[in-house]
Parts: C-alpha cells; structure tokens; sequence
C-alpha cells in the first residue's frame, strides 16, 4: 500500500514543508529579525544550496543571455513575493496571511491573460466571484481597531499573490526550455542581489549589524535548505510520476496544512471567528473548484 501512494506521500510531505514556512517566518519574526533580514539570509542559503547541488552534479548553468535576463527578472519577483508575504505573517498571523495569499489561483487567471493572450474563462470568473465573497466576509469580521496592523498585512498579501501568481506563470514558460535547477539558481542568485541592494541602500540591512544567535541559525538553515531547496527539488521529483492536475489541486491545500500548524504551535493569537473560518473555506473552496474545472482543459499556446 505505502509502495503504491509513496509519490503521492512524498507530494503531501512536500507541501507540509511549504506549509511549514510561514510557521518558521513567524517564529524569525518573534526571535527578532527583521522581514528583510528573514529574506535576506532564506535566498542566500538557498542559492549556496543550489549552487552547491549544481556543482556535485558536474551540470552546465550556461545560459543564453536573454534566458539569464527573464530568469533574473522573475527572481526580483520571487523575492518581493516573499518579502511582503513574510511582511504580513509579521503584522499580523499565519492565519491571515495564508488565507489572502489563497488568491493566488485568482490572480493566476489573470497572469495567464497576460503571459499567453488567452480569453476569458467563465469558470475562472464565477470562481472569481465567490474568492471575492470569501474575502469580503473575512474583512468585513476582522477587528481592525484594535489591530490596525492588519489592513496593511491583507494588502501585503495580496500583493504577495499577485507577484506568485505572475512568476509561477513564468516559470511555466521558462521550464519549457531550461533546466527547473538551473532556473530556480538563476532565480535565487538575481532576487538575493537586487533585494540586497535595496535593503542596504535604504538601511534595513547593515552588513556590521548582520549576527545570528543559534535558534535564528537553526531556523534560517531549515528554511533555506529544507523549506526552499529541498522542497523544490522534491517538487519536481514528484511531477514525473503524478499528473500536474493532481499536484496542482494538492498544493491548494497548503493554507489548510499551515492554518493548522499555526493553531497547533501558536494557539489563541492564531484562534479567529468563526466567520474567519467560513470565509476561509469560502476562499480555498473556490480555489479546489477552479482547480477542477481545469482538469480537462487543454494547454495554452504562448503567443
């Protein structure tokens, strides 16, 4: 039995793994590093990682110059992504944060719009429509007077799964072409650069300042090698024995794994009403239908 579904627990293993990440922003957040310094040190270990996996299996990261470009440039939106995902756990909690970064497949249709010039699906719409709902009751029941802090957080994330849904998309492009490794190294190597840059420029980031105790360490390694590197690399394992349908509806069940991970270690600051709770499910609900009207779709054609 385990012999047959051992691809598939190693799917669910992996998006426990993703699911874990905000668990360990959270936990960074509170040990006192900043969101860019959280972002900082995750893209440096896992770029070294990728780096280092790249090196023991002797590959080629030649690139042409117009792939190294888009795979740079989809890297500045990774770490944005992160960045304001990261951001929002902070000014707020994991539950927050994971449900609004749901939209995810919301913003993905549009993504789609614009990377393959495709038309307007229906389906997609109507599911629009009831992430919409989900949402607007979320909102509508959150206290923002006494925790002003979360407006900022629901709009950082949002932002957050804009910038996810548009990167995914090109990568879906990308790996077409080129190597998943050598994209996501390319990806890592120009995000870190060009946030590092910015960080230091406007002073969130001060190289003589730069210090770890131990739990810091401790859970930057797990978050950069396990979370980010690893997980990556048992992500595309996966995709050659599971249909993507199927790998695609399972990680739309990451917010669930997290949102459950977050009341386990953190308890009542992540307890939420219970119309938080419907307007969640409203939201994750439609994400699953989209992701079963997509089951029979066909391919699109990049313009």
């Amino acid at each position: 039995m385990i012999k047959k579904y051992k691809n598939h627990l190693i799917l669910h293993f992996t998006i426990l793994i993703w699911g874990f990440t905000g668990i360990i922003g959270k936990i960074l957040g509170l040990s006192g590093l900043s969101t860019s310094e959280v972002v900082f040190w995750r893209m440096l270990i896992a770029w070294i990682t990728l780096l280092l996996y790249l090196l023991i299996k002797k590959q080629s990261i030649i690139v042409s110059k117009k792939t190294l470009l888009k795979l740079l440039g989809n890297g500045v939106l990774i770490a944005f992504h992160w960045y304001c995902f990261f951001e929002a756990i902070a000014l707020s909690n994991v539950s927050i944060a994971l449900v609004f970064m749901s939209t995810t497949a919301f913003f993905t249709s549009f993504a789609e719009w614009v990377v393959y010039r495709k038309g307007i699906d229906y389906k997609e719409l109507f599911t629009g429509v009831l992430v919409i709902i989900g949402v607007s009751i979320i909102v509508n029941d959150l206290n923002f007077e006494n925790h002003p802090d979360y407006l900022k957080a629901i709009f950082l994330a949002l932002i957050s799964a804009f910038l996810a849904a548009f990167f995914s998309v090109i990568n879906s492009v990308l790996v077409k072409d080129n190597d998943s490794a050598i994209i996501s190294f390319y990806e890592l190597m120009g995000g870190f650069w060009v946030i590092s840059i910015l960080f230091y420029l406007n002073g969130d980031i001060v190289l003589e300042q730069l210090s770890l105790n131990t739990l810091q360490f401790f859970w930057l390694m797990v978050l950069g090698i396990i979370c980010t590197s690893f997980a990556f690399l048992l992500g595309v394992y996966v995709m050659k024995f599971i249909k993507p349908y199927t790998v695609n509806l399972s990680v739309n069940l990451e917010p669930i794994y997290a949102i459950l991970f977050a009341l386990l270690i953190f308890k009542n600051s992540e307890v939420m009403s219970l119309n938080f709770y419907l307007g969640s499910m409203i939201v994750v609900g439609s994400i699953l239908l989209n992701a079963l009207f997509k089951k029979t779709k066909k391919p699109q054609k990049v313009a």
